[in-house]
């Protein structure tokens, strides 16, 4: 498991239209004792958050399916430089279901990896530390 020092730097945007959803990744972010935890509802309002807080967040978890603005074209915007300072920020995506299209996709928008619904302690902890270095 993990110590929660390694995390406590970290800013993390979760980005999940669903607020059951939404508040259990916050609660395992918590425990694994993650710094700043950011919400956004939808890919609009976390272009936005990025917008408002350049350099400041380190790590995107990003539903897949949401209204108006899904996961991968949150991603799309993101690598192309909506917000130039967030081009390279590392994101990983939650996803009902881990689908051959979905690893495809994940590869062409250069996602830094999956998270099945529903996420686990284990499955966050393991994710972050490899996406950050740690």
């Amino acid at each position: 498991m993990t110590e929660e020092n390694n995390f406590k730097s970290i800013n993390i945007l979760v980005v999940e239209d669903e607020e059951f959803s939404q508040r259990f990744v916050m609660r395992i972010l918590e425990k694994l004792g993650v710094g700043r935890i950011i919400t956004a509802g939808g890919g609009a309002e976390a272009l936005n958050k990025l917008a408002e807080d350049p350099k400041n967040i380190d790590l995107v978890i990003c539903d897949i399916e949401m209204p108006e603005m899904d996961g991968y074209e949150f991603v799309r915007r993101v690598r192309y430089g909506t917000v130039p300072e967030y081009k390279k920020l590392p994101i990983l995506i939650l996803t009902g279901k881990d689908t051959d299209s979905n690893v495809e996709k994940a590869r062409i928008h250069k996602i830094d990896g999956f998270i099945v619904k529903p996420a686990t302690l284990e499955d966050l902890d393991r994710h972050i530390r490899r996406v950050m270095g740690l």
